[in-house]
């Protein structure tokens, strides 16, 4: 059985860059797309929406998103790091995750999408994403 990507949590402090996310997930499918700048509503949606995977910046306005990926973690919600920092500025706990260098690329970016939600790369003619269940 086969699901698509219905609600994915964006937490981007650079609006045009939060826009640019926002479309290419819902040109993979995702039916909701929940996107806040600052850590309070991020986190209250963290601990209680339905959603299937998240794309965190590891820093917003000078806070880091840390918080957000530890209630992600612990509903076992799978997510991407995205950052203008390097690697080593994520703590050791979370390492592991993907992470995205700014600027990164839309292929970059629904890679690892794709690979979070362990899904195959389909061919570049497939349509919404799906993963399975």
């Amino acid at each position: 059985m086969f699901m698509q990507l219905r609600s994915v949590l964006i937490l981007e402090d650079e609006s045009l860059l939060s826009i640019t996310i926002e479309e290419l997930l819902r040109d993979l499918g995702a039916q909701q797309v929940l996107s806040f700048t600052d850590h309070t509503e991020a986190a209250r949606h963290a601990q209680s929406a339905d959603i299937d995977c998240a794309v965190l910046d590891v820093m917003i306005r000078g806070r880091p998103s840390f918080e957000i990926a530890d209630i992600l973690e612990d509903r076992g919600i799978p997510f991407v790091f995205s950052s203008g920092l390097s690697l080593e500025e994520v703590e050791d706990r979370h390492r592991h995750r993907p992470f995205l260098s700014k600027p990164f690329s839309d292929d970059e970016l629904r890679d690892s999408i794709r690979a979070v939600l362990g899904a195959e790369r389909p061919d570049a003619s497939a349509g919404p994403l799906e993963t399975s269940e």
